[in-house]
């Protein structure tokens, strides 16, 4: 009888925990690095470019003078007990001349652990 009651305790612990894992959500198109250095080129790549490269960005200011391209990835643990969240974000920022060509661009890279309570910030 304990043999039984052990597999019987043992089966429903391996079915609790094959319920638990990671999920994943992605939002915006990923920003490859590489991509960015290699097409966007201060002073030389047009807004028109840009566009063809990367599509429509995400939002846009200053009269598309500034344009935005965001993506983000929230990772989530559904651990009991365990639990927490991890937020990573980037955003390549182009500003534009009056002529619409490339004035200068940047790479924000932001990373946030809602269970260690704390984030980085990378900006190249």
């Amino acid at each position: 009888m304990k043999r039984s009651s052990l597999l019987l305790f043992l089966l429903c612990l391996l079915a609790a925990l094959t319920a638990c894992g990671f999920k994943s959500v992605k939002q915006g198109a990923m920003i490859d690095e590489e991509k960015v250095q290699s097409s966007v080129i201060d002073g030389k790549t047009t807004k028109a470019e840009v566009v063809l490269e990367f599509g429509p960005p995400t939002k846009t200011m200053d009269r598309e003078r500034m344009f935005f391209y965001t993506w983000s990835e929230i990772s989530k643990s559904s651990i009991p007990l365990y639990g927490g969240e991890t937020k990573i974000t980037k955003n390549l920022i182009i500003l534009f001349d009056d002529n619409g060509v490339v004035k200068s661009h940047k790479i924000t890279e932001t990373s946030a652990d809602s269970a260690a309570g704390f984030g980085t910030q990378k900006v190249q």
